[in-house]
């Protein structure tokens, strides 16, 4: 995903973190501000620590795969590849 903006909402106690992709792709991470010790800044940050132990640790199998499709896959995701 190509990161091009992104965007924070505060509803309540809740920030919403959005990173927009240029394909129309998005990731939302929602956090707990219920302390108050968050501004728009640092819920970012705390939104990309949060997206870096996820793809750390997710995924079921041994290898860190999310998915069958993830663990098959060469990684060459660039369009028209043949590989």
């Amino acid at each position: 995903m190509q990161l091009i903006d992104t965007r924070v909402t505060q509803a309540g106690d809740i920030f919403t973190v959005e990173f927009l992709g240029e394909g129309g792709e998005s990731i939302s991470v929602k956090i707990d501000n219920s302390h108050g010790e968050l501004d728009d800044t640092t819920a970012i940050d705390h939104a990309k620590v949060m997206m870096v132990q996820l793809t750390a640790f997710a995924g079921g199998g041994a290898d860190g795969s999310i998915n069958r499709y993830d663990a098959l896959s060469n990684g060459n995701f660039d369009e028209g590849s043949k590989g």
